[in-house]
């Protein structure tokens, strides 16, 4: 769950997510909008998903930042920018997730 380096440069910076519907849900809007970047492997049939107020919990927010491919667009965010995604806090923000595994 650490920044990408694009991810650092943003304002605020930040870790893109989708907000709302299923895991499956989800997945499916990523493979739609981006047919050919689904591999065939067990890493692709995993999706992580968590509650606002987890994340809130973890310390972190989340912020609208809606694209055209993708309105329901948000970033989780940290009030002290790029330097709140210690090892401490990304512990926690990843114990706010629940993984899920899809169907083949």
């Amino acid at each position: 769950m650490r920044l990408k380096p694009a991810e650092s440069r943003l304002e605020p910076p930040g870790i893109s997510v989708l907000k709302g519907g299923t895991p499956a849900q989800a997945a499916e809007q990523v493979k739609s909008a981006f047919p050919g970047a689904a591999r065939l492997h067990k890493a692709s049939r995993i999706v992580g998903s968590a509650t606002e107020e987890a994340l809130r919990g973890a310390g972190f927010g989340l912020v609208p930042d809606p694209t055209r491919k993708f309105p329901n667009h948000h970033r989780i965010v940290h009030p002290e920018g790029a330097s709140g995604f210690s090892e401490v806090n990304l512990g926690r923000l990843s114990e706010a997730f629940v993984d899920s595994m899809l169907g083949e």
